[in-house]
């Protein structure tokens, strides 16, 4: 017989190119353990119905008879039950399923998940990109998140301490951060930004525009003339030093300070996402810390921040099913941003 005590939950983390799934049971303890995970190509996914469909297909639980079920998507969300992809088609609507099942069901930025990953076990194993001085950074204090892939997401944290004194848990702030538009320097980037813009029909480039494989691929094809795809681009270009490393080196970098300076992050700085997971040179090599501490008045500061990549493909699909553990958690589950965590 199942054990009474465990409850089970169903996550999701959609992007442009892949959807990965994962059944999570939590138990008594508090402790969630991973059952089963299963990873489809996103375009194949077209409607909600679809979504779902895989989801019982894939995990032998259909959303409406878990306790809790968390999609997070990569793009914006409505309401907490609506949203969609920025780079695919797929719309995601969990109104009907909330309106009649019995669980909890919420949809949420993909950001916001990679958020709640480094409140887990794999964000206190991220791998460390470069020394910090010795006086370690405080526990509870805003931690920011960010990471490309088919896209540029952002996301923070901040301890609801800051507001309320005595307070246990965190906020997560959800971010369309990755579409503000990407500050250029000098001759040679400002003609790079040129001809990104005339590549994508665009007025003024975006740091998802800059930062996301399509990006990737058309810088590596204005420094060099050639037409790769960002993997090849990847294994090409970013496995050892070249002008292209060099460069989207430094754009990540400063896409890194202006989070870390508009969050004051002093908790820490976490990148995800597939291109710095598959190609770590581009957020450790030396061009991606000369120019994210490029900032004379906040250097000092910006030095003594643990900067730290999460390696874990399925870092999003904790962090759902986190979400859903606070949901899960909370005396009431009709907020729509939990925020319990110790």
């Amino acid at each position: 017989m199942p054990d009474k005590g465990v409850r089970h939950l169903i996550a999701a983390d959609i992007g442009g190119t892949n959807c990965r799934l994962a059944r999570f049971a939590l138990g008594p303890d508090g402790r969630l353990v991973r059952e089963h995970s299963a990873w489809l190509e996103s375009p194949d996914l077209c409607t909600t119905e679809h979504l779902l469909t895989a989801l019982e297909r894939e995990l032998a639980l259909h959303p409406a008879r878990a306790d809790a079920t968390v999609l997070a998507i990569a793009g914006p969300v409505h309401d907490g039950l609506t949203g969609g992809l920025t780079n695919g088609s797929l719309r995601v609507d969990l109104r009907p399923l909330a309106a009649h099942g019995t669980g909890v069901f919420r949809v949420i930025n993909d950001f916001v998940a990679q958020a709640c990953a480094c409140l887990t076990e794999l964000g206190d194993e991220a791998r460390l990109l470069r020394p910090v001085p010795p006086a370690p950074a405080p526990l509870r204090a805003p931690r920011a998140v960010i990471g490309a892939g088919t896209g540029l997401g952002v996301a923070c944290l901040y301890p609801l301490d800051m507001a309320v004194p005595g307070a246990g848990g965190w906020l997560v702030a959800p971010s369309e951060g990755g579409h503000m538009a990407f500050p250029f320097a000098g001759a040679e980037e400002n003609a790079f930004h040129e001809f990104l813009c005339t590549a994508l029909g665009l007025a003024v480039a975006e740091g998802d525009d800059v930062l996301s494989g399509r990006g990737l691929a058309l810088l590596h094809e204005f420094l060099t003339g050639e037409r790769l795809t960002p993997g090849e681009v990847g294994r090409k270009a970013l496995s050892a030093p070249s002008p292209t490393l060099s460069r989207y080196a430094r754009f990540y970098g400063r896409a890194c300070r202006n989070l870390m300076l508009s969050c004051l992050s002093t908790g820490g700085l976490w990148i995800a996402g597939g291109i710095a997971a598959r190609n770590p040179l581009c957020v450790s090599s030396p061009e991606f810390f000369a120019e994210l501490f490029a900032e004379p008045s906040f250097a000092h500061w910006l030095r003594k921040i643990p900067v730290r990549l999460l390696e874990d493909a399925e870092s999003g699909l904790w962090g759902a099913a986190q979400y859903g553990r606070m949901l899960l958690e909370q005396p009431s589950s009709t907020s729509a941003t939990p925020a319990r965590h110790n």
